[in-house]
């Protein structure tokens, strides 16, 4: 498999990328062969696109990918360092976008831009609802398996007398519900933050106005 290759394109110009720039290509190391970055870089590059799940997985866990041996689960003393080739993917020379020829009054990066962060954002509120239904489900599940517990010191069986599986089960499931819930409140921080960059970005013409001192025109 081919190591990583960096991609050296800003995503927001088009050009050469620049330490000046906050957009990922700018600002972290991005693989144009898989589309993992930082966090979600592995040891060699995999050779394909990684989906959104794998590199959630990826940031999350000790999961890597080796040539030697694929994907697998490294030590948890072992920290991943990905390999990048030394030549880079040059950037591609700006293009020019058709439709500012057509409709040019209108900020088209701006609307790209805004679209970019409305897909975002749903994309993120989707990731929140199912991990917040995964979280009720253990919840669930660790109610059902302490209320067996009651049931059974309820008959006047002494807590040493519980049965040592149905006290393993209850041990897993709590966990289960903890690394779950934890999952869900970091979907639901990055959802918000999503939020956030999305009403910002709305926003930002009407502050360009007022920093000017025009007034803003109010909807009829």
């Amino acid at each position: 498999m081919p190591r990583h290759q960096q991609i050296t394109t800003c995503r927001k110009s088009g050009g050469p990328t620049s330490k000046h720039c906050s957009c990922e290509h700018c600002a972290l190391s991005v693989c144009a062969v898989c589309g993992g970055g930082e966090g979600s870089l592995t040891t060699d590059c995999p050779g394909t696109q990684i989906d959104a799940d794998r590199q959630q997985e990826l940031c999350e866990t000790n999961l890597d990918y080796t040539d030697a041996r694929g994907w697998h689960l490294a030590d948890e003393d072992c920290r991943r360092a990905p390999h990048f080739e030394r030549t880079r993917v040059e950037p591609e020379p700006p293009r020019t976008d058709p439709r500012a020829l057509i409709a040019p009054d209108f900020d088209w990066a701006v609307i790209d831009r805004n679209v970019d962060l409305e897909r975002d954002l749903a994309l993120k509120a989707i990731r929140w609802v199912l991990a917040e239904r995964i979280c009720e489900d253990h919840s669930a599940a660790l109610v059902v398996t302490e209320d067996e517990i009651d049931g059974q010191l309820a008959d006047g069986n002494a807590p040493a007398d519980v049965s040592g599986a149905l006290l393993a089960r209850r041990e897993r499931e709590r966990i289960d519900f903890q690394i779950s819930s934890k999952r869900a409140e970091v979907a639901d921080d990055e959802f918000r933050q999503a939020a956030r960059q999305l009403v910002a970005a709305l926003e930002e013409p009407r502050s360009q106005i007022a920093r000017q001192g025009l007034t803003v025109p109010k909807a009829p």
